[in-house]
């Protein structure tokens, strides 16, 4: 049997369809201003405000500024060195902890889940850190970008969530059989687990990505930054600096408007490229273990 739409249905369905593309609209036409404003001349851009739908001109000045001025390469390579690093290395230790988290017959385990909610909930502040950081010999090293958030208790208790989803039945199989915990681990949980895992490392990379606090708080080389310590640098210059800047790279400074919108492209375009990748992951990874039967 065929259900007809009724005429209430039809004007709903037509009511979601126009709510959604004005949400898409109101998301989506903001990046391309900024887009457009990068790309465009200068006089276009003050002619026009920066408000650029459909640009006439066309100009790289800003992006050919950032990139010949020279640190903008170092702190690239820099943070991808940080995201290379840094997220296996959370997830190594994420994937390790979540996994004891759903040990409820550990020794300890009470006590470790008691340890871990106070940990997310406070610190020590930032001035013990800092002294933490200098004792450690971490101050103006790579071990400050890939250490101190090498372990997130949130994203360790939404990975614990994910993997009390697996089936009890199929470790009790598997030691059944003679298999060890990192067995269990390694060939049975972390498979079954790729969605959460996915997830969690979407979160790290985007977190590893946008921090721009240690490069200015605890590096004070200034080879040591990354892109978007970099790019806050060439935000918040003033024009003398920018004046400068534009000396040593033989080129004419932009007006600061445009270059704010080139490090927006600059720093949103990697993860923008990366999400789809893992969209798939990412929605299944959130949604598997808030639901309870």
């Amino acid at each position: 049997m065929i259900n007809k739409r009724t005429v209430g249905g039809t004007i709903f369905d037509c009511f979601n369809y126009l709510l959604m593309l004005l949400v898409i609209a109101v998301i989506i036409v903001p990046f391309i201003f900024v887009i457009n404003g990068s790309l465009v001349s200068e006089t276009e851009f003050m002619r026009t405000g920066g408000i650029i739908l459909i640009p006439r001109t066309f100009s790289p000045h800003v992006y050919e500024f950032l990139f010949k001025e020279g640190s903008v390469f170092n702190s690239l390579l820099l943070s991808v060195m940080r995201i290379v690093v840094g997220v296996p290395l959370a997830m190594l230790l994420t994937v390790i902890l979540a996994y004891a988290m759903t040990k409820r017959n550990m020794p300890g385990h009470k006590a470790l889940m008691v340890f871990l909610i106070i940990m997310m909930y406070f610190d020590g502040g930032l001035i013990p850190f800092l002294f933490m950081v200098k004792d450690l010999k971490m101050y103006d090293t790579f071990l400050m970008f890939v250490l101190p958030g090498a372990v997130s208790v949130f994203n360790a208790l939404l990975l614990h969530n994910f993997l009390n989803t697996i089936p009890d039945s199929l470790s009790e199989s598997a030691r059944i059989d003679g298999a060890s915990e990192p067995v269990i681990l390694m060939r049975i949980i972390l498979p079954l687990s790729l969605p959460g895992i996915a997830t969690i490392s979407l979160f790290y990379a985007v977190w590893h990505w946008n921090d721009w606090f240690t490069g200015i708080a605890y590096m004070s080389q200034a080879g040591v930054q990354p892109l978007q310590t970099y790019l806050r640098k060439m935000i918040t210059a003033q024009t003398l600096q920018l004046e400068a800047m534009s000396q040593m790279a033989s080129l004419r400074a932009p007006i600061p408007e445009t270059l704010k919108m080139g490090a927006i492209v600059l720093t949103t375009l990697p993860i923008v490229c990366v999400y789809p990748f893992v969209q798939k992951y990412f929605i299944k990874g959130l949604l598997i273990g808030s639901v309870k039967e």
